[in-house]
């Protein structure tokens, strides 16, 4: 982890072995002004050629923007890349950082091919698969989305498992009333509160089925339950969590069934599969 300039100017000041009044009589300060800038201030610009002097370490070092071997740190880079912009426009910016980043999974790519295409005359992808990484990314500025995942050495399977919980949760989206229900319940704001008649109104739907459906999502904690108090009765309403996890896997699945037919870069060097073959696996398999 890359250190703040506070944290770089203790740790080089020490390192001279000087005090904060040591260092203060040597650039002709206060040490109450070395203390500042230990607790997250900063020099005039006068004095920072001097103080690199005297601690011997250049500036870029000095505000973390290389480590001391002389290697640009990347993550002040970004972190400084992204700071700087409107938060409208940072995610613009991370897609662009992350098509680098993909396309440098391809060796030989130069810099000018390693920029995200302003236009696009299709549906495009990048697209990585190796023996450690597997990666997809739309493009196109009417939906952009990437996602990245490190392989376990052991296989995605020694992460994923067929369980119960899962099942009933493709069950669910199996159901085009349940869709529906997610789909309206995505459009609403934060902290919005729904009852199950309110919902059976807007959809046009049986409260029967509106009621069978949230219970469901309840259980999977797509909804979350609360009791309301009149005063005079008391009757459940439910918030929806807006849980990304699922946000993600209706979009893929949009991908998905539509096809990646045009991916660029399209990066695929795997010769192993992302789920392995265990040696548990397979004498279970024999026993059987």
């Amino acid at each position: 982890m890359k250190l703040s300039f506070s944290e770089n100017l203790v740790r080089y000041r020490k390192r001279a072995g000087l005090t904060q009044q040591q260092l203060a009589q040597k650039l002709s300060i206060t040490p109450q002004a070395v203390s500042k800038w230990e607790k997250g201030s900063y020099p005039d610009c006068e004095l920072l050629p001097k103080l690199s002097q005297i601690l011997d370490v250049s500036l870029d070092v000095l505000f973390g923007l290389k480590d001391e071997d002389g290697k640009v740190s990347l993550n002040t880079a970004v972190l400084g890349e992204l700071d700087k912009l409107d938060e409208s426009e940072k995610g613009k910016r991370a897609m662009e950082l992350f098509y680098t980043m993909l396309c440098a999974f391809k060796s030989g790519t130069s810099p000018e091919h390693a920029g995200l295409p302003e236009s696009f005359t299709r549906e495009t992808y990048a697209q990585l698969r190796t023996d450690f990484e597997l990666a997809i990314a739309r493009l196109n500025p009417d939906m952009q989305y990437l996602c990245f995942m490190r392989i376990p050495e052991d296989g995605i399977n020694s992460y994923f498992s067929i369980e119960p919980r899962l099942l009933e949760l493709f069950s669910l989206l199996s159901d085009e009333n349940a869709m529906r229900v997610i789909s309206y319940a995505e459009t609403l704001s934060r902290n919005n509160i729904l009852t199950k008649e309110c919902i059976s109104k807007e959809l046009s739907m049986s409260y029967e089925t509106v009621s069978e459906i949230v219970d469901r999502c309840e259980k999977l904690g797509i909804m979350w339950q609360l009791t309301a108090n009149t005063g005079g009765e008391t009757f459940p309403i439910f918030g929806y969590v807006h849980n990304v996890p699922l946000v993600g896997i209706l979009t893929l699945a949009k991908s998905l069934v539509n096809y990646v037919s045009f991916p660029d870069p399209d990066i695929d060097t795997w010769k192993r599969a992302p789920f392995r073959i265990h040696t548990q696996d397979t004498n279970e398999e024999k026993e059987t």
